[in-house]
């Protein structure tokens, strides 16, 4: 099983983290110097237009006038240094959330759905990586898997791919899934490595935008790095994250997050197999 779970954590969280920890931090682009290094070979005149164009923005410079240049307070959407610590805050401390992760890094696809509870008594993991699919259930601390036999393949299981392929798979608490694969490893692990300090994350646009019906600040990091969307709700909940993994097409990574400290409880499968009786089938 260690294949597996180093293809599902890799996928739901590594990727992801990845591309996040590169966003921004770097230099702005010295568009003054440019601009002056024009004009030195410009007329005289042009100069002089330059200079004053500068004298009356020092004069005329007032914070609305700032916040409106980076698509700020403006325009109506705040800037994301002040919403980011609650963000942050409210991602850290959640009971329950539904994400969902697509995308590919050019060498590994994902599209995965994960639901539930925080504190891993209940969740629900849907995923299809590299064309494999996979079926996770946990309550309480009883895991239920359902795999397809290309996922069996790629965790490592070979032999027994075609057995354990298409149907639910009941590992007790005593096999001890949970202390290596479970909905809050993946949560911790992803925004474990988020940068908590909003100057790390250079916001080039920012506007009302929408996702699934909601309201939503939209942030673009500069040089198109991510895209960030926060509920304008008053709840500053993160909604959406998509990350330029590549420059090549296919290679973003998207994530969406909704039902926060609200996602519904999933029932155990009916018609899982003990795994101990698939092992004795072996012999």
């Amino acid at each position: 099983m260690s294949r597996h779970r180093h293809i599902t954590t890799l996928a739901l969280s590594g990727l992801l983290v990845g591309g996040l920890t590169a966003f921004g931090g770097g230099d702005e682009p010295a568009a003054t110097e440019t601009e002056s290094a024009q004009e030195s070979s410009a007329q005289e005149t042009g100069s002089s237009e330059e200079e004053s164009a500068t004298e009356e923005t020092t004069q005329e410079s007032s914070p609305e006038e700032t916040s409106e240049e980076s698509g700020g307070e403006a325009s109506g959407v705040p800037p994301l240094e002040e919403l980011w610590p609650t963000v942050i805050d409210n991602a850290n401390s959640a009971e329950s959330m539904t994400t969902t992760i697509a995308g590919s890094d050019g060498e590994m696809t994902i599209d995965a759905t994960l639901t539930g509870q925080l504190d891993d008594s209940n969740f629900q993991v849907e995923a299809t990586i590299d064309g494999g699919e996979v079926s996770i259930i946990a309550v309480e601390e009883t895991y239920y898997l359902n795999g397809d036999e290309s996922f069996w393949m790629m965790a490592g299981g070979e032999a027994q791919a075609g057995t354990l392929a298409g149907q639910w798979i009941e590992a007790p608490p005593e096999m001890g899934i949970g202390d290596s694969f479970s909905l809050s490893t993946l949560w911790e692990e992803f925004f474990g490595e988020v940068p908590t300090d909003a100057n790390d994350l250079q916001t080039s646009t920012a506007e009302m935008g929408e996702v699934d019906g909601m309201e939503a600040y939209h942030y673009v990091v500069e040089n198109d790095e991510a895209e960030i969307w926060v509920s304008a709700d008053g709840e500053d909940n993160l909604l959406r994250v998509v990350i330029a993994e590549g420059a090549e097409a296919g290679d973003d990574l998207e994530m969406n997050i909704r039902d926060w400290n609200d996602a519904p409880q999933v029932e155990a499968p009916q018609d899982a197999v003990p795994i101990e009786e698939l092992m004795g089938s072996q012999g």
